[in-house]
């Protein structure tokens, strides 16, 4: 797939014409079996979506747990999804969920494909796919700076450099640097971000092109939750808090480092054939001090908090390789696509944590003044972990033109899994080898709409521990999606409506914190649901993205309601819209509203069921900017209009409340 044919940046559009995230060939929207949302460049710069918890809040059927400042999981269709993609190849999390703050800066679009990608996410990731596409050099210069000021003092400039290197543009290379800084509107706390990357493209020939990349991004975070507030009395009453208030100390901090290589080699072989080979290498390193608060407060006297500091540091080793080869061949009087290739990667894991002054009793939460004395974390014990994963997949499928109208894509993919070592005194050991099938077929009931369903095997291993430190097995089930697909006559809008399916063996839920870990139980569920999604230009000038999702259920093997802290109904709409009238000025909103969520917490001592609830709730964003020339554009962005105090997650026994109104300027030059 040419790059070129699908980026989004300057094009001022809310959807693409091509992606390739399910399947590695170029599909539009419509000729993919499954769901899939897309977030353009546009879309990013308009609501300011500067980093992955901001821009996945906006796609319909993604739910973002916040269970921390800096640490985030993404819920789709009721489900974790646990793997992020770069340009359509990554690694599972190593430990299931996204550690820092990831920004957008170095991104064109970001795919989201919904249900289990059995072909390319090389495990099957159950809920779906998250597909963040690089930026690419251009064969003409431009560039572009920007500069904000927003609510909590926190600013942001960035620079972004694309120039052909040569005098015939067979060399091209492009500069990316960001710089942000503030506070919060939670006390004490506050995050630096530095952001730098560098792409060279050199055409070796007419038919082969050398791509060379690095990118890095260092996060400095200051007074950090690890856990968060504690959400109700021993007597299962609820706890109300200030919007701003947290449990971290002011020298907790939390600093993580982000570096990636690769190499990219790619040869058109003619006749419609072409072939991509990749090596990826990515080094994540994190120092951490933080502080847990345990426990449940008594509601008369405030007491029964006790303090968990620990001191943590970690080291990640990604090694990836990916070739892949697509192309067209001749059946039956008719031309067929077929896409081949084989992943192989490594990560390598080793982390240690410090555990010091646990279980003292801290002051009555009614006049606990939120600080804890620095540990003196060298005499701590120590607590470490050493694990390296392994997994090599192979994948093939093919695209049948079994007639004008009706496709059929057929494949599968075959994973073996290993991982050696120990996480905190428990082996991290794990043997696994499985085909995963793939199925999907494409009606054409005319010109504009079509009908769907396809079939996608789950496999996804788990590395999470039960209260006995045993591994809970992986994720195994099946995938089922029905629906009907429609575009507009220039291509330039699309929607659909879809029904689907889940069926997960040895879903990994939270079972109580145990030891300094979360500790987890299997559990078998299902979900069902619709979703209906729109995308693109509706009228000229308007853009829209948006998407209502419903979850029938989720329900485990008896019958009854799990993962009740996943919102069963979510509307997302994102517009902006050119005004005609006044050249140069854009205007536009954003809503996102979910249905009411809650969490069993356990029993008081009467025996009475402990539920934390978070009622529905909608937050609206606001955006305008004015085009002054060619050169300047001037902008605001105002975020919780309406100032709505809710809860980030109930996915964790406790949790913290989103940002308060903030209100941001910002200009951007182009050249």
């Amino acid at each position: 797939m040419n790059h070129e044919s699908a980026v989004s940046e300057g094009t001022e559009g809310y959807s693409v014409p091509l992606t390739s995230t399910s399947a590695r060939m170029p599909l539009s929207p419509r000729e993919t079996p499954q769901t899939i949302n897309v977030v353009t460049r546009t879309q990013m710069d308009d609501f300011r979506l500067d980093n992955a918890t901001s821009l996945l809040s906006t796609v319909p059927g993604v739910f973002v747990q916040q269970v921390e400042t800096d640490r985030n999981y993404y819920t789709i269709r009721g489900y974790e999804a646990t793997n992020f993609q770069v340009d359509g190849i990554g690694l599972q999390f190593s430990t299931e969920e996204q550690m820092g703050d990831l920004d957008m800066a170095f991104y064109d679009r970001v795919e989201v494909l919904k249900g289990a990608n059995g072909l390319l996410s090389h495990t099957g990731n159950p809920s779906g796919t998250v597909n963040f596409i690089r930026k690419r050099p251009t064969r003409d210069f431009s560039a572009n700076a920007n500069l904000s000021y927003s609510s909590f003092a926190t600013r942001r400039s960035g620079v972004d450099i694309s120039s052909p290197l040569n005098g015939s543009g067979s060399v091209r290379g492009r500069l990316i640097g960001a710089y942000q800084k503030g506070n919060s509107h939670l006390d004490r706390y506050g995050l630096a971000k530095q952001i730098f990357g560098a792409i060279v493209e050199a055409d070796l020939g007419d038919r082969t092109t050398l791509t060379l990349g690095h990118s890095h991004q260092k996060n400095k975070a200051k007074s950090t939750m690890w856990g968060a507030l504690p959400l109700y009395y021993t007597d299962g009453s609820p706890i109300d808090y200030n919007v701003s208030d947290s449990t971290a100390p002011e020298w907790a901090y939390w600093n993580t480092t982000d570096r990636t290589s690769f190499v990219e080699l790619a040869h058109d072989w003619g006749a419609g054939w072409s072939t991509k080979a990749t090596l990826i290498y990515r080094k994540i390193t994190q120092d951490a001090e933080h502080f847990f608060v345990d426990g449940v407060p008594d509601r008369v006297t405030g007491l029964g908090l006790l303090s968990w500091p620990t001191k943590y540091n970690r080291y990640e080793r990604q090694r990836l390789a990916d070739v892949s080869t697509t192309g067209k061949y001749r059946l039956g009087g008719r031309e067929h696509d077929l896409m081949f290739g084989i992943n192989i990667s490594r990560s390598e894991n080793y982390m240690t944590s410090l555990a010091a002054d646990t279980n003292i009793p801290l002051p009555s939460i009614y006049i606990w003044n939120r600080q804890f004395p620095h540990p003196d974390f060298g005499n701590a014990d120590l607590g470490f972990a050493d694990f390296t994963d392994r997994k090599t997949t192979a994948f093939i499928a093919t695209r049948l033109n079994v007639t004008d109208a009706f496709k059929v894509i057929g494949g599968a993919n075959y994973t073996r899994v290993t991982s050696d070592g120990v996480l905190y005194k428990y082996p991290h050991y794990f043997r696994r080898n499985k085909l995963s099938p793939y199925l999907g077929l494409i009606y054409d009931l005319n010109k504009n709409y079509s009908v769907y369903a396809s079939y996608t095997g789950i496999f996804n291993p788990q590395f999470r521990y039960n209260i006995h430190g045993e591994l809970v097995p992986a994720i195994e089930g099946r995938n089922y999606e029905l629906g009907l697909k429609g575009e507009s006559e220039d291509g330039r809008l699309t929607g659909s409506v879809a029904l689907f399916r889940a069926e997960q063996n040895y879903t990994a839920e939270v079972d109580k914190f145990l030891d300094g870990l979360n500790r987890y139980k299997p559990v078998d569920s299902r979900s069902t649901g619709f979703e209906l999604t729109m995308q693109g230009e509706v009228l000229p000038g308007l853009q829209v993205s948006t998407g209502y999702t419903h979850l029938f259920s989720i329900k485990d093997q008896s019958g009854n309601a799990v993962r009740e802290y996943v919102p069963k109904s979510t509307i997302t709409i994102a517009a902006s819209y050119a005004v005609p009238s006044v050249h140069g000025l854009k205007v536009g909103a954003a809503v996102c509203w979910q249905s009411e969520i809650r969490r069993l917490q356990g029993k008081t001592p009467a025996g009475i069921d402990i539920y934390t609830k978070q009622k529905a709730y909608a937050v609206t964003d606001l955006m305008a900017s004015y085009e002054l020339n060619k050169h300047v554009t001037v902008g605001t962005n105002v975020k919780n209009v309406f100032n709505k105090k809710y809860l980030t997650s109930l996915l964790w026994g406790q949790s913290y409340y989103a940002p308060s109104r903030s209100v941001g300027m910002n200009v951007q030059l182009k050249y």
